[in-house]
């Protein structure tokens, strides 16, 4: 059997390809938990990776904890390869629940083990071992854990309200009466997309403006992320991997409302109040996609 080894000296997106998927091991990480320092005693990182160009991605980490508050918890993650000014590639892991970030600049990666040494704040030359797993975790029952709170958020979360979107055919603009979006899981608690291709949005518009398309665009969301107080939000049809569909901001989530602002111009912000709903029947969609009405250019 072919053994393929990585090490720094790869191309970006040779690393970002390489370290996809995932793996079970220590690098280690302790955590403060209502005044104690207590350590995982089993780890398991997954990474999710959409392809070249990409050089990154998100992801999660579970956790297997001999504590009997936690037991099992997961943290969401990113992660992304760089060229460092020497050439060599790099690898840096965030978890974004802590603001806690993970330099990986010296390493040796197989096609079963990723070995190699890394810096965390004042912290550096960390040894650490990972050992790649053939199947990425079950979280469905998994509670996720974010600022020292145990929270079950994994299950799809729907919201619905009036955003200012404007949309141009055939020299006349059309304006949605409603738009609903199904996040995949609890935008309260999560910063974006575990489940790709399982969270959608429509956009409902009244007979009486005769839009071409009918009463309702609809497409599937393929991921969303939330950056700081901005949502980008990626329809999985929509441009590419860098490019977001909807961005909305001075976003604040909570688990009955998403506030928002939409800029209509420069110096137009338009705010925006979408409420919690039931998660609705998708499968009721005739006609998913927007592409037919507004074709794609990709870059």
């Amino acid at each position: 059997m072919a053994v393929t080894l990585f090490t720094s000296c790869e191309k970006e997106e040779e690393v970002a390809a390489a370290v996809s998927g995932t793996w079970e091991g220590d690098l280690g990480i302790t955590h403060n938990y209502k005044g104690q320092t207590i350590t995982p005693a089993k780890c398991v990182f997954t990474f999710n990776y959409e392809g070249a160009p990409r050089t990154n991605g998100d992801g999660y980490l579970v956790e297997t904890f001999n504590h009997p508050d936690l037991k099992v918890v997961y943290r969401r993650l990113s992660w992304e390869t760089w060229t460092r000014q020497n050439g060599d590639v790099g690898v840096q892991i965030n978890l974004n629940s802590e603001d806690v970030k993970y330099h990986i600049v010296e390493y040796n990666m197989g096609d079963q083990e990723f070995t190699g040494k890394y810096t965390s704040g004042d912290k550096t030359d960390i040894p650490f071992k990972l050992t790649r797993v053939s199947t990425a975790p079950d979280v469905s029952n998994v509670k996720f854990w974010g600022y020292n709170e145990l929270l079950p958020t994994w299950h799809p979360a729907s919201y619905e309200g009036k955003i200012y979107i404007k949309r141009e055919y055939a020299g006349k603009d059309y304006y949605p009466e409603n738009v609903v979006i199904s996040f995949d899981v609890e935008p309260a608690y999560n910063t974006g997309t575990v489940d790709l291709d399982n969270a959608f949005i429509k956009e409902e518009y009244l007979a009486e403006d005769n839009a071409p398309w009918g009463t309702v665009l609809a497409d599937t969301i393929r991921f969303w992320d939330m950056w700081g107080s901005f949502m980008n939000i990626y329809r999985k049809e929509g441009n590419d991997g860098y490019r977001y569909d909807y961005q909305f901001h001075d976003v604040e989530c909570s688990e009955s409302e998403i506030k928002g602002v939409v800029y209509a111009g420069t110096n137009d912000p338009r705010p925006f109040t979408l409420k919690r709903i039931a998660n609705p029947n998708w499968s009721t969609i005739k006609e998913w996609g927007f592409s037919k009405w507004f074709p794609v250019e990709q870059d």
